[in-house]
């Protein structure tokens, strides 16, 4: 079973593998001051990030497939997927080397029982929801629904689920990536 990530096209990762936030040196204060406010550094931000669950600045997301944008989507899906490079990892062959912690699920924000499209802001903030499975085997694999994406709603990945796999030392070595485009 693959699982798939993106990346900027300014990466290492065929040499250095794929990198958990703790581990990168490759981000902006900014995209997480939206969160968050006062976060100054990258060790504010895993702080934080270890503050909402043990093991988050060692998360990296996933997706049970390659994004699919639309017509209702060109400047947040379209336009992400033209700027980054696509790569999957063996999700068994990973589990079965030991690599994963933990695994979340981020599910699509109208499955949410407090989920008001009227007050998205209030009760849902700037971060992501996630919950927590008890294992890999517990990611659904069937079709995602991009149609749920629209630009005017904005929150890019927020009506669609995805995952954050726990890494235990926060890095996916090279030898387990590929490189799909």
């Amino acid at each position: 079973m693959k699982l798939y990530h993106y990346a900027k096209k300014e990466n290492t990762i065929m040499q250095d593998g794929l990198l958990s936030f703790s581990k990168s040196n490759f981000f902006n204060i900014n995209d997480y001051n939206k969160r968050i406010t006062g976060l100054k550094t990258k060790d504010d931000v895993v702080v934080w990030m270890e503050s909402c669950f043990v093991g988050r600045s060692r998360g990296i997301r996933f997706f049970t497939e390659p994004i699919k944008w639309h017509d209702k989507t060109i400047e947040t899906l379209k336009n992400f997927v033209d700027n980054r490079y696509l790569y999957s990892i063996d999700l068994e062959k990973i589990e079965k080397d030991g690599l994963i912690e933990a695994v979340y699920v981020s599910p699509p924000l109208y499955e949410h029982p407090d989920y008001s499209e009227n007050d998205f802001h209030f009760r849902w903030g700037r971060d992501e929801i996630y919950i927590k499975l008890n294992s890999t085997q517990d990611i659904d694999f069937s079709p995602v629904d991009w149609t749920a994406c629209d630009d005017k709603l904005g929150h890019r990945f927020a009506f669609v689920r995805y995952y954050l796999l726990i890494i235990k030392d926060g890095i996916i070595p090279p030898k387990y990536v590929n490189k799909e485009n």
